[in-house]
């Protein structure tokens, strides 16, 4: 971690303070204020111009293509030995996103989703509501501006379970690799895209990486769209360093471009939707009224709510990251959260709760001519079994020989013998 921390901020993609990086990492992870200087200079005078221009010239000359070092500098920081110094540290904020709701781009979208698309805004607006003040406590915590949130509404119609055709999954519709690299757990046992705080909490940081490589709001949201690379490739080929001067280039693909005018458009009417016809959102108090318990093992939550002495309903809505209603077998314990008042009843039965034996799934690995609807027949299971057990997979794609597919066994289902192994990260 320490290398590539050293490469991250050599390259100039770091916006992180000089004081925090001497404050966090010290002489562990020996970076010095020189080094680092340079890359926060210029991201200092983005934020004090509110454009795009510098740091996107940054990025043109010294971008990195892989993800992952794109993000480590920052993960790097936040996992750093904390301190008494950097407790007291002023935390990072935002500038807020430009008001452009009288442009004719974002007025054109503003009629098409108040007017012409009347009942998804209205049905978008409904799922919004109860995740909201969650949302806005997140993007408040992040030093973000709150008006952030109504990105979910862009991305997936604020729905927790969307899913794209390209599997992506979630109302912030992270793929598998991102959501791993902001420290989402998504595995034939957990997908925590599926867990609106966990996953907002990811978006912010992620969002946040991406204000600090393009150092504007209008670049930082298209690639939330299109993906950095993509964005910054196009930013290379138009040799171009604001957002008007790719915002109708033709490398860039047509959802992107919209992207953003979309999401001011959709924002303006959440921030007040009795002027434009909808019922107004009700203000929750975003409260979190469960516990948490390590749980090590399999238990079936229906098991774990008997327990606890609460419904299995309750339960699952609780957990919804448990792709398969059932704790993790093999890792790290899972915090389960139960309902406020049920941790200690729950503590005190776990030792007479029976743990799930036997086979819990299997690894099916495709052979020639295969299809997917033979393996559906053969072991008895849904598709969408197969999609949530498989969160590496496009499961729309054809199936080439010798990819791995999780089945999950239903609970006193017996299946002939078949080589099971664990799933590979990368299939």
């Amino acid at each position: 971690m320490e290398g590539v921390a050293e490469s991250y901020v050599s390259r100039g993609l770091s916006w992180v303070n000089a004081r925090t990086l001497s404050e966090t990492g010290g002489a562990g992870w020996r970076i010095s204020i020189r080094r680092a200087a340079w890359p926060v200079a210029l991201f200092v005078a983005a934020l004090g111009a509110g454009g795009c221009a510098t740091t996107a010239h940054v990025l043109k000359d010294r971008f990195d293509y892989r993800p992952a070092i794109a993000n480590a500098f920052s993960h790097a920081i936040a996992i750093a030995p904390f301190s008494r110094k950097n407790a007291s540290l002023k935390k990072e904020q935002f500038p807020p996103i430009p008001r452009e709701e009288n442009t004719p781009r974002v007025r054109a979208f503003i009629r098409k989703y108040a007017y012409d698309q009347r009942d998804t805004t209205r049905a978008y607006l409904a799922t919004l509501e109860p995740y909201l003040p969650m949302l806005k406590k997140e993007a408040r915590d992040n030093g973000l501006p709150e008006e952030i949130s109504y990105l979910v509404m862009l991305e997936s119609g604020a729905d927790p379970e969307a899913r794209s055709p390209a599997n992506a999954l979630g109302m912030w519709q992270f793929m598998p690799a991102t959501a791993r690299s902001y420290g989402l757990r998504v595995d034939k046992w957990v997908d925590e895209r599926l867990d609106p705080q966990k996953s907002t909490r990811a978006a912010m940081r992620y969002l946040k990486d991406l204000y600090g490589l393009f150092g504007c709001w209008r670049l930082a949201i298209s690639a939330y769209n299109s993906g950095e690379n993509k964005l910054n490739k196009v930013l290379r080929q138009e040799d171009a360093e604001e957002y008007y001067e790719i915002s109708s280039s033709p490398r860039l693909k047509r959802e992107t471009k919209e992207f953003f005018p979309k999401f001011l458009a959709l924002a303006t009417i959440a921030k007040n939707p009795a002027k434009y016809g909808f019922p107004p959102l009700a203000e929750y108090k975003p409260d979190e009224k469960w516990e948490q318990i390590s749980i090590r093992g399999a238990y079936r939550l229906e098991t774990l709510a008997r327990a606890a002495g609460v419904r299995h309903e309750e339960l699952a809505q609780l957990n919804p990251a448990l792709i398969r209603g059932i704790t993790p077998a093999d890792g790290p314990p899972y915090s389960l959260r139960v309902p406020l008042g049920k941790r200690t009843i729950l503590l005190s039965n776990l030792d007479k709760t029976p743990e799930e034996t036997g086979a819990t799934h299997v690894t099916h690995v495709v052979t020639r001519g295969e299809n997917l609807l033979k393996i559906l027949r053969k072991y008895r299971v849904s598709k969408a079994q197969l999609v949530k057990a498989n969160p590496d997979l496009n499961l729309n794609r054809r199936l080439r020989q010798g990819i791995k597919i999780v089945v999950p066994l239903e609970k006193g289902v017996k299946k002939s013998p078949v080589r099971t192994s664990s799933l590979s990260k990368t299939l």
